[in-house]
């Protein structure tokens, strides 16, 4: 490139190309965006395998964009650091945990409810410690990518950010419930969907556990609905009538079959932070807060998008007791994630792990010693073989 040359197309680079990295890139490529996209792996032999099969649906679908792969291990950030200064993205989609969501699912019924009785928040550290070193490495770098993480930004990102490491914004969670909601309401208020649009605020626990029961089981959220560009009276739709009809008549397929959906809230914020025109995405963990917001994208960063009758103070408030359902007590200042008593209690008595809080910088020992617990007690319970991703 010339000196003076301007740079025309968003880079977009994607660190990890499994199950969800896989599906990005899928929908990426048959997006038509005018962006460079890079994939980053550990086995770039490996990672061609899953590229070419992306760009063999992509030309199905008449679309043929190059896809570049380079090597990228988050353990080494030093060696991370200098690829990114080669490699120059403008945005980074992690997509790598050292704990996939869906292995526990690979236990028998009884196992798996005894571990998931705990919630998703203890598997913390192990989801923390790749894009900790990510961040670190984009810090070494003196890179201006934003960086949209996918690895439980609801907490995540927030206790990151203490360190002064956080990604501008995550992906899923809260997003995965929104067009359940808009289709109830559109149903409830006999209008087509796409005259729906909602600002609804929720924790992990909530934006899972509504569609497929139905109820909130006491956890606070936000909603408000628009229909036509103007709000829905609270007393027009009630909200138990909307729960049971987006878990009810517009339930989805769930777990892996349905990670479609995670990819697709993934892919719809990349493109609104390629395009940067103003649209709003549903996203966990924005600028570094705990819990589920919709975030405005513009020329001019990332902003929490609020209705009229809602504080930002009020929206941190409501995710920071949400949280305490999905077994976070807390995030400290210092970036500290506590657990509950009840959430610990279960490490306790399942694992046989002693752990109800961590700082920033424990996170990859205690990661070490969570994976090492579950591999005993998955063994224990018919999974050999086990593994934490």
């Amino acid at each position: 490139m010339e000196k003076n040359a301007v740079k025309t197309k968003t880079k977009i680079l994607i660190i990890g190309h499994g199950v969800l990295g896989g599906d990005v890139l899928d929908f990426l490529l048959q997006s038509g965006v005018s962006a460079e996209i890079v994939v980053g792996a550990r086995n770039p032999e490996k990672a061609l395998h899953r590229v070419n099969l992306a760009r063999y649906t992509a030309m199905n679908l008449g679309f043929s964009p190059p896809v570049e792969i380079v090597p990228i291990n988050l353990m080494n950030i030093e060696a991370t650091a200098e690829r990114l200064v080669q490699v120059k993205p403008d945005i980074i989609f992690n997509a790598t945990t050292l704990h996939s969501w869906w292995v526990i699912t690979g236990l028998p019924v009884d196992a798996y409810k005894r571990i998931d009785a705990a919630r998703g928040g203890i598997w913390t550290p192990m989801h923390q410690v790749l894009i900790r070193r990510l961040m670190k490495a984009v810090r070494l770098a003196n890179s201006s990518a934003t960086v949209v993480n996918a690895s439980y930004p609801d907490v995540v990102n927030a206790s990151l950010a203490a360190e002064g490491l956080a990604p501008a914004v995550g992906i899923g969670n809260i997003a995965n419930a929104v067009p359940g909601i808009r289709l109830a309401a559109a149903h409830m208020l006999a209008l087509p969907p796409s005259s729906i649009d909602v600002r609804f605020f929720a924790h992990h626990y909530l934006s899972y556990r509504m569609p497929s029961t139905g109820g909130t089981d006491g956890a606070p959220y936000h909603l408000t609905i628009y229909a036509n560009g103007l709000e829905v009276p609270r007393e027009k739709i009630d909200h138990e009538t909307l729960f049971s009809l987006v878990a009810g008549r517009f339930r989805r397929v769930k777990g892996l079959a349905g990670q479609s959906v995670t990819a697709s809230s993934a892919t719809a914020m990349l493109l609104a932070i390629a395009r940067r025109a103003g649209d709003v995405v549903h996203a966990p963990g924005p600028l570094g807060l705990v819990g589920g917001y919709p975030v405005r994208v513009s020329q001019h960063g990332l902003l929490v998008d609020l209705p009229a009758k809602l504080t930002l103070d009020a929206a941190i408030a409501i995710n920071r007791e949400c949280q305490r359902y999905d077994g976070i007590e807390n995030v400290d200042d210092d970036g500290t994630v506590r657990f509950t008593d009840a959430a610990a209690g279960v490490l306790h008595e399942v694992l046989g792990y002693d752990l109800r809080a961590y700082r920033p910088d424990e996170c990859e020992a205690r990661a070490e010693e969570l994976a090492a617990h579950f591999a005993n007690f998955a063994r224990k319970n018919g999974m050999p073989d086990a593994k934490a991703s």
